[in-house]
């Protein structure tokens, strides 16, 4: 009998353990990674008769979440009681935690999460989210076993403001994609979401004092960013123009829209549920053209327009200007609870206020030393008003330069003015961290791949304790000049708002990349399921057109590894798609061609990938051989239109120099370079050459153009490749400067080896 009671008892314990399986720990996946996490043995299952106990108010916004999950993928609803129960998911409030903390301890027969806050209720529930299988994102019943491994996870943010942006002025965004992309921060502890409503583009908030920014400054015929985004989508769908934001106004197609005040009301309460704060920026008094278009009277000339780069600002002389400003804002705090409102502040042309009187006037009236004291002056305005309204001021760190007030917010973009965030800081200001190379996800991800993303150290290594509590956190922005609809903006945001959500949220000791990106990998299966279309690598061997003189060899290979992944590419020049052939290894090619490659995982796809194949006759080395080494230079005062304008001089006027660069010329202002040599091939072979200038630069290659980087432009790189003879070749480099000189150099790729400088350790004359 005492045996049988023992086998009872062990059949009875093997039938607990098959119905609450343990879990491995490469088998959990929380993004962001918590503070402290300790796996355990078993399993709690979510059944319908599963009960949920709430004991305050502060827990409804979690259980209605978690209930809205639960009702969409598993078929059912859990009741909810005030009455603590032993088994079950229970909420409890602990006094001892801070606003957004929480403790969650998962047993086989129990969910116990403690927190102080509503917020610390709802980020446990994104925690036991996560820990749910992929199908839990489902909105549709999944038939899979809804267990939850045991756990015990206490866990804090590290930073208070962990934000996105979008930008709707560029390109607009509708109600249900902004709620979805609402609950995409939600599933990753973000609690700030940015829009940025106006800007020269477009007015896409309804004002009621000023019916046409919305009636007209909402709406625009396509415009240069449409064009090119219309071009790029005749090859790539995640470039189609959302044709829903298009309407026919007077036998004209205009793309726009706009948010009603009711539908801002309803994004900010959506938002809210999810314990996110909705942040709006009215941009001023630059990107201001939507409304001047409309409301002329704005600007100093009574007309909208364009300086060299950005719009004509608002004219800071007129009280008119002011008053406008005002009544909008008016309009804004009303619909907006949070705390601050961003006034941008960022790109204002002040050419407009050098040249007015009114604007003159108003330095001279208040003792102001230059026009951007004036910008400040304005900020200072602006900022009571808001404050009178209970509201704080933000604006982009150009506000930093005329002076800040002690209540304004500073949101760092500028990589290039690193000085800004001390300032700040010094100044007793607010900041938060959101940098142009880091931070913008309108950058494809090959530009700011996601290890990049992951790696920024928001806070400055030789910052002050005392500075570093002035920064709130992190933020990534979503700006849409080449984001024309919504997959395209879930394509550049997945995974990195990965990246930047454990930034936000994890201590910088605790942060591993490798360890990271194991678990974004878990996480793609729960994006398919939210029918995301995410990033996947990107096909690398077709950067740079490819030069043969008998055969080459083409070897594609992917950014990184991840499962699932295939490369399928076409040599005729169509488009590749899943039914195109299928990589498998390096292509042996001997006739010029076309090939063009996309990776897919599934249906997702990522962008085109094109490469001509050339096939090349050596071009013979000259019969000059050079005395010294070394290249000549000229340096050449006059000021022309464009780099083709450039001759070789000449005169005997020129110097040697062992180097192609910019050096103390950046200093001088209407000038040209230019550069002459010959470069030694070291053996036959295809050799690559590379121009990185800004303004315009030409390389020639005997009397022929080799190199095109002409045009006016800022930095930029371009290249080309040729089959050269061993021996010596003469070239000549001609450079036009911006009105910013920055940048000349020139790079030289011999067969087989790595890029060096074009300079005297290869050229001579």
């Amino acid at each position: 009998m005492k045996n049988y009671c023992l086998f009872i008892v062990l059949i009875f314990i093997m039938l607990v353990s098959c119905a609450n399986p343990s879990f491995q720990e490469d088998e959990i996946t929380l993004i962001p990674k918590p503070l402290h996490f300790q796996l355990n043995e078993q399993s709690f299952r979510v059944k319908s008769s599963t009960s949920i106990s709430v004991s305050d108010e502060s827990q409804t916004k979690a259980v209605s979440y978690l209930n809205m999950l639960l009702e969409q993928a598993a078929g059912f609803a859990l009741d909810v009681s005030e009455e603590a129960q032993s088994g079950g998911i229970l909420f409890e409030m602990s006094a001892d935690l801070s606003g957004e903390a929480y403790q969650l301890e998962v047993t086989p027969r129990q969910i116990r999460i403690k927190a102080s806050g509503e917020s610390g209720f709802f980020y446990a529930v994104q925690t036991l989210r996560q820990l749910l299988p992929a199908q839990i994102e489902s909105k549709t019943k999944a038939n899979v076993d809804w267990l939850v491994p045991c756990v015990s996870i206490e866990d804090e943010p590290r930073f208070s403001w962990r934000g996105m942006h979008m930008d709707f002025s560029r390109h607009f965004f509708t109600l249900d994609e902004v709620k979805t992309f609402l609950d995409y921060m939600t599933l990753y502890k973000l609690n700030t979401y940015h829009m940025h409503l106006t800007d020269d583009q477009g007015w896409r908030i309804e004002i009621k004092k000023y019916p046409l920014l919305t009636e007209k400054g909402a709406w625009r015929i396509p415009n240069n960013q449409d064009t090119i985004c219309m071009e790029r989508a005749k090859e790539n769908d995640l470039f189609q123009i959302a044709e829903k934001n298009f309407r026919q106004v007077d036998g004209e197609r205009l793309y726009g829209g706009f948010f009603t005040q009711e539908e801002i009301r309803e994004i900010v309460d959506y938002a809210d549920e999810r314990c996110i704060t909705v942040v709006p920026e009215i941009d001023m008094p630059g990107h201001f053209k939507a409304a001047i278009d409309n409301y002329p009277f704005l600007s100093c000339k009574d007309q909208a327009g364009w300086a060299t780069v950005f719009s004509t600002p608002c004219c800071l002389g007129k009280e008119t200007t002011y008053e406008f400003m005002e009544n909008v804002l008016a309009e804004v705090v009303e619909l907006f609870p949070g705390p601050y409102i961003h006034i941008g502040g960022d790109e204002v042309n002040i050419q407009s206020w050098i040249d007015c009187p009114k604007c003159q006037g108003e330095i001279k009236k208040h003792g102001l030393k230059d026009e951007h004291e004036l910008q400040s002056h304005f900020n200072r305005r602006i900022e009571k008003f808001l404050q009178a309204k209970g509201k704080q001021l933000m604006g982009w760190d150009e506000i930093v330069r005329g002076g800040l007030s002690e209540g304004a917010t500073m949101m760092w973009w500028r990589n290039w003015a690193p000085q800004a965030p001390y300032i700040a800081a010094d100044n007793g200001n607010d900041m938060v961290m959101t940098p142009d190379f880091q931070y913008y996800f309108d950058f494809t991800n090959e530009a700011t791949p996601l290890q990049k993303v992951y790696d920024y150290k928001p806070v400055p290594e030789d910052f002050s304790p005392q500075q570093t509590e002035h920064i709130l956190g992190v933020q990534a922005n979503l700006w849409s000049e080449w984001i024309p609809n919504f997959k395209r903006l879930q394509y550049q945001t997945f995974p990195r708002i990965m990246a930047l959500a454990e930034t936000g949220w994890t201590s910088e000791e605790a942060k591993d990349f490798d360890d990271f990106f194991k678990r974004v990998e878990k996480h793609y299966p729960r994006m398919d399921v939210m029918d995301i279309h995410y990033y996947i690598p990107s096909v690398e061997g077709l950067e740079k057109k490819i030069v043969f003189v008998d055969s080459a060899l083409v070897d594609l290979t992917l950014s990184f590894p991840l499962e699932g992944v295939e490369i399928f590419y076409t040599l005729d020049g169509s488009l590749p798609t899943r039914q195109s052939l299928r990589y498998t290894q390096p292509l042996v090619v001997k006739k010029p061609m076309v090939i063009k490659a996309r990776a897919y995982r599934g249906e997702v796809f990522n962008d085109l990938k094109t490469t001509e194949i050339e096939q090349q006759s050596y071009r013979e080395a000259s019969a000059m051989v050079p005395d010294n080494k070394g290249l000549k230079r000229w340096f050449v005062k006059g000021k022309l239109n464009n780099v083709e304008e450039i001759k070789v001089p000449v005169t005997r006027n020129w110097q040697k120099t062992e180097t192609i660069e910019l050096g103390d010329f950046a200093k001088q202002k209407d000038f040209y370079l230019v550069y002459e040599g010959l470069f030694e091939a070291s053996r036959d072979g295809v050799y690559e050459f590379e121009l990185r200038s800004d303004g315009g630069s030409l390389m020639f290659l005997g009397d022929e153009l080799l190199v095109d980087n002409g045009g006016y432009h800022g930095p930029r790189k371009r290249y080309a490749k040729v089959a050269l003879k061993k021996g010596w070749h003469p070239f000549t480099i001609r450079y036009l400067p911006s009105s910013n000189p920055r940048v000349i150099t020139a790079w030289v790729t011999n067969p087989g080896e790595e890029a060096q400088f074009l300079d005297g350790s290869v050229c001579g004359f």
